[in-house]
């Protein structure tokens, strides 16, 4: 048996390998059957040539006329020569087209240049990433390195050759892969209670050693955890043990769909086809369910079954040595942060007391925590994900001190953690993917590694928690009057309580925090209404922070680092107790048309143009988070809220419909809205625009002769949608369509969705077209007291509009917006040259009140 040596960030695995069979993928002696290659005769690995490969003049290589059958084999190698260590990156594509599905089907390894010479790349296939549906192992139909794509560009000074490049059939490696001797040399033995330990490694027993070490951790009074694992109750015979029971029946459940596993567990399956299935398995929450039920109950039965799952996965799962894992089901960065911060910690100590967690499954588990954490050293990405990444990593270098490593890790950790609070978190207090579930998860992530830093008196940064507090303040100025947080981006609505009760106890002199954590009942209430996140973008519109008060929030800002939906511009808005136009929010992260629909423009409140949505997505990623608020306009004060915005950046597939979408909205506190949107074209065709309104309602009906949309809602408020009587323009109510596209829905929790009234407006024109429209919402049994709304003359020469508003009492509103400020306007026998005005009458005529933006 020979052995390969394969090096790792800090320390060797030795890995037995008995080869099987080898089949010569290219010899890369003949250069002509590459793409993209010139030859290379001096620096040759194997042979008389090789191909090198120059990023400077072609973005990528690649060879069709290759063996096509794959499928006996489960290794790929081959030989690259870097000439200079450039740090950049590129990526191996094999190519697997699969006509049935959209988009591109292949598995694929990113490489980076982090090394100069030779190096022998040698890829286990089930580390490659997989992309889509690719045909299959036995259908490759090409091999491709490519530096422009995912993420990578060519590096001017980058040079690579390519030799003897073959797959090979290997013996499938067992984990985990760090040997005893290894597992020993990475503890330091001098670290107190660890004498036996010492004496019998010093004497080259390492059975014995492995006895002492886990008696030592399990009398060590230091680290502490969140619960003592000494102090597990009495059992009782009470016990609540049904979801426990399914597990020891291999009934696991990832992503609420449960799946039960016949004989042996495929920690790799994917039984509904949706790729979170297999990632969120493999976090093990049932380890956790397992571990509280032995507390409830000391029924040995569920240590032996948790002892049983933890050795079969890291004996079938070993850590990946050539990549991150992040495209496998197993080893992805973020579910080795999830597991090691939270069910393979809790359950370490839930089943640290029972003898059925034997010296060597103890053993088998920490030797998997070390790989985790020299995986997390090596691995670090960004956003959300690096919070939970160093979340973990500060987890095992605390509660594991004994290893030499443990330093490293919980200072790499705590760097990590508090840089990231100012790289991911705006000075506004959003986090920068700008979805209010994805803030809650990296601010969790903060969270928890400072509370264990502090339970084991740990320093931390002075700063660290101060840090915090504007992350907490988001979500109580983000909310709605009733303590939700609407679901922005791949978020769902969500309360705010518990967040605020941890806030005030973190930062006590906030009593606005401790007057939305008690509902009112102590504390403060806020005395800032409207508020602005000028860095997120979000406008919050409100006239109180009562239940029934009235909110709207608009979105302006950037496209998000991640999970953003395309949908700028867009509002929600509450009033009287009830959410009226709502946001989308989440949906499982499958390719169905329930998932494109919900992160495309068509399941959200802003327009459509020529039947095409908006499309950031495709712009470089350095556009997706600013260093400075978007220009946006913003104006509050007692008596109205003022916003505008556009949207610039095309629509369609490639962003050839060149159209700008500019939405001013003002609110009259404290009863209703003005939105106005005005399209203004890059060419003299005609456009048509669709602008929509997911209502959450039980219905909606159309007033035929005025356009007017009022929604059904027999037991609780309402919304009216009204625009000018004499507009050029159209609506109609779109519910739970499919053909021909999509509209009118909204994800109902897991896979499930549901129809919602959804108004589309529609005008089409060529030039610059406006619309304008009122929205009033009105409490339960209260009919809206608008009467009409009608379009008036105006004498000048900027592009504007103006609206007369008549109330049921006989009040009159009139309204103006100009798209042109500084431009004298006259109108109902008024004149301003503002951006936009307001003028209150009173019923008998007399001028109540003039509110003007300039």
């Amino acid at each position: 048996m020979m052995f390969l040596i394969i090096m790792s960030i800090s320390f060797l695995f030795s890995i037995p390998i008995q080869a099987v069979s080898k089949m010569k993928i290219s010899d890369c002696e003949d250069v002509s059957l590459w793409d993209g290659a010139v030859s290379e005769s001096e620096r040759v690995k194997e042979g008389e040539g090789s191909v090198k490969w120059i990023h400077s003049q072609s973005d990528s290589v690649s060879i069709s006329q290759i063996p096509h059958d794959w499928s006996g084999y489960n290794h790929l190698a081959f030989w690259l020569y870097s000439k200079v260590k450039t740090d950049s990156r590129f990526m191996l594509i094999l190519w697997s087209e699969n006509e049935k599905t959209e988009g591109i089907d292949y598995y694929s390894m990113r490489i980076r240049l982090d090394f100069t010479g030779w190096r022998e790349f040698k890829i286990p296939f089930q580390e490659m990433g997989v992309a889509r549906s690719p045909l299959g192992w036995d259908q490759i139909q090409r091999l491709t390195f490519t530096a422009s794509g995912w993420g990578n560009q060519p590096h001017p000074d980058a040079v690579v050759i390519i030799d003897h490049i073959e797959i090979s059939k290997e013996e499938p490696m067992k984990g985990p892969r760090m040997t005893d001797q290894e597992f020993f040399d990475s503890l330091n033995l001098d670290y107190p209670g660890m004498e036996k330990v010492k004496e019998a490694v010093s004497k080259n027993d390492l059975e014995s050693a492995k006895h002492e070490f886990v008696n030592h951790l399990r009398t060590r009074e230091k680290p502490r955890w969140h619960f003592d694992w000494q102090e597990r109750p009495d059992a009782s015979e009470n016990a609540d043990t049904e979801a426990a029971d399914r597990i020891l029946e291999h009934e696991l459940s990832s992503v609420g769909v449960p799946h039960k596993f016949e004989g042996e567990i495929d920690w790799t399956l994917n039984p509904i086809n949706y790729r979170e299935w297999p990632w969120q398995l493999n976090r093990h929450p049932f380890w956790v369910t397992l571990g509280r039920t032995y507390w409830k109950t000391g029924d040995e039965k569920y240590a032996k079954e948790f002892v049983y799952q933890m050795t079969h996965w890291v004996e079938n799962c070993p850590v990946p040595t050539m990549n991150s894992g992040n495209s496998s089901a197993t080893w992805r960065t973020i579910e080795a942060g999830i597991r090691t911060s939270g069910s393979w910690m809790h359950a370490f100590h839930y089943f640290l007391s029972s003898p059925s967690f034997t010296h060597e499954a103890v053993i088998t588990m920490v030797k998997s925590f070390v790989e985790h954490a020299r995986h997390l050293m090596r691995w670090p990405t960004g956003g959300n994900w690096l919070t939970m990444e160093s979340n973990g990593l500060f987890h095992i270098g605390t509660m594991f001190p004994e290893f030499k490593e443990a330093e490293e890790w919980r200072e790499s950790a705590i760097e990590r953690m508090y840089a990231e609070l100012d790289k991911q978190v705006y000075p506004d207090g959003a986090q920068i993917e700008l979805t209010t579930g994805y803030h809650q998860v990296s601010l969790r992530n903060f969270v928890g590694l400072m509370e264990l830093a502090k339970l084991n008196e740990i320093d931390m940064p002075d700063d660290y928690l101060d840090k915090l507090e504007h992350m907490y303040h988001y979500n109580l100025y983000a909310s709605m009057p009733n303590g939700r947080l609407p679901g922005l981006n791949d978020g769902s609505e969500l309360s705010i309580r518990r967040s605020m009760r941890e806030g005030f106890r973190y930062f006590s002199h906030r009593k606005d925090f401790q007057w939305s954590a008690t509902n009112g009942k102590e504390g403060e209430k806020p005395t800032e209404i409207s508020y602005t996140f000028p860095y997120a973008g979000q406008f919050i519109m409100r006239s109180g922070w009562e239940e029934d008060d009235r909110y709207m929030l608009i979105d302006g800002g950037p496209f998000g680092y991640g999970h953003q939906h395309e949908d700028k511009l867009s509002i929600v808005l509450y009033a009287h107790g009830k959410v009226h136009i709502t946001d989308p929010g989440n949906y499982p992260y499958d390719s169905s048309q329930w998932r494109r629909y919900v992160i495309s423009t068509y399941a959200h409140n802003t327009i459509m143009v020529d039947g095409q949505p908006q499309n950031r997505r495709r712009l470089p990623r350095e556009t997706f988070v600013v260093k400075e608020p978007l220009p946006n306009k913003w104006i509050t004060n007692d008596d109205y809220d003022y916003f505008s915005g556009v949207y610039e950046d095309g629509y369609g597939k490639d962003g050839n419909v060149q159209v700008i979408h500019k939405r001013c909205i003002f609110f009259a506190k404290p009863d209703y809205w003005i939105i106005i949107d005005i399209l203004k074209p890059s060419d003299d065709t005609k456009h048509k625009y669709e602008s929509m309104f997911h209502l959450e309602a039980a219905d909606a009906v159309i007033e035929t002769d005025t356009n007017r949309v009022d929604t059904q809602n027999p037991d609780t408020s309402n919304l009216s949608i009204i625009p000018p009587e004499d507009d050029n323009i159209s609506v109609e109510i779109v519910s739970g369509q499919e053909e021909p596209v999509v509209q009118g829905w909204l994800p109902a929790g897991g896979y499930k969705v549901r129809p919602v009234p959804t108004p589309i407006f529609t005008k089409s024109g060529e030039g610059v077209v406006w619309y304008i429209y009122l929205f009033y919402p009105t409490a339960e049994s209260v009919e809206c007291p608008v009467k009409s709304v009608e379009l008036q003359d105006i004498k000048g020469n900027a592009e504007a509009r103006c609206i007369k508003i008549t109330f049921t009492d006989n009040r009159e509103h009139i309204f103006i917006q100009s798209d042109e400020p500084g431009e004298k306007l006259e109108f109902s026998g008024y004149s301003t040259d503002s951006e936009a005005m307001l003028i209150k009458i009173k019923t008998d005529g007399s001028l109540d009140k003039k509110l003007q933006i300039n």
